[in-house]
């Protein structure tokens, strides 16, 4: 088992993951910046990298030693970039989108430079204090190593699952269209209400209720709107309501998708 545990990267991911681990009583956890990583001590039982995509391969040449063990945090990349520099490597995926709710607002970070868990959105408490109530994605390069990895995993987290990288990737697909699409949409419907003088938590009902239905059905079986309806002169009217090209033509394909996808 991973008592002694290095986390190189003090992005969100990072500092979330520092949090979390370092409030279990069995584990030596440190946190490294990736900009000082030829100072990353050798005595560590597990390395984990949270860092951007486009920097991996940059930070991980600057190892002057081969880990015993380490893993990665993207939803997107192979783990074998992590071959080169240690003899057993995988990845550690959080399926969730942890961002730091007070960043934008000027929080200060606490005593010791780092961030509350506490400030973290999306990321529900898990055990005692932890904010673990999140799938936790796991693969590794050889069965012992995941086993090992596993069990780990399994002794603080709450949801683990095993997955390979093609899962994963498909994932990471999913979740951009599912988050982070939805995101973008609900920035539009925030402007549609902003323009109008209307009360933006008049939506929420409405969204919560969608996401609801989602958990139990496949989500075209309860698709709803005018494109479900096949109602083209409701479409027409929107379109038209709209001042922007980009978003008349956005409402007629996601308009379009809606009708191939219930038909």
């Amino acid at each position: 088992m991973f008592t002694r545990i290095a986390i190189i990267g003090t992005g969100n991911i990072g500092t979330w993951l520092f949090q979390a681990l370092q409030n279990q009583n069995n584990l030596e956890v440190s946190s490294f910046s990736s900009r000082k990583i030829e100072e990353l001590p050798t005595n560590f039982d597990l390395y984990i990298f949270a860092l951007k995509d486009d920097v991996y391969e940059d930070v991980l040449q600057q190892i002057p030693f081969k880990m015993p063990h380490a893993v990665h945090t993207s939803g997107s990349l192979s783990q074998n970039i992590l071959a080169p520099y240690s003899e057993n490597f995988g990845v550690l995926y959080p399926y969730q989108s942890i961002t730091n709710a007070e960043e934008e607002k000027g929080v200060k970070e606490d005593d010791d430079g780092r961030i509350s868990p506490s400030n973290f959105e999306g990321v529900p408490e898990g055990r005692g204090s932890l904010y673990i109530e999140i799938p936790i994605c796991i693969e590794a390069s050889n069965p012992t190593f995941e086993e090992m990895l596993y069990q780990w995993a399994n002794s603080i987290f709450n949801i683990v699952h095993i997955i390979n990288e093609k899962q994963r990737f498909a994932m990471h697909l999913a979740a951009v269209f599912a988050n982070n699409f939805t995101n973008a949409m609900y920035e539009i419907a925030y402007q549609i209400f902003k323009e109008n003088d209307l009360d933006w938590s008049l939506i929420f009902p409405l969204l919560e209720n969608t996401l609801e239905k989602a958990k139990c059905n496949a989500p075209h079986t309860v698709q709803t709107g005018p494109a479900v309806r096949g109602d083209v002169s409701i479409m027409e009217k929107h379109c038209n309501t709209l001042n922007d090209d980009d978003l008349k033509n956005l409402y007629r394909i996601v308009s379009n998708i809606i009708s191939k996808s219930v038909s």
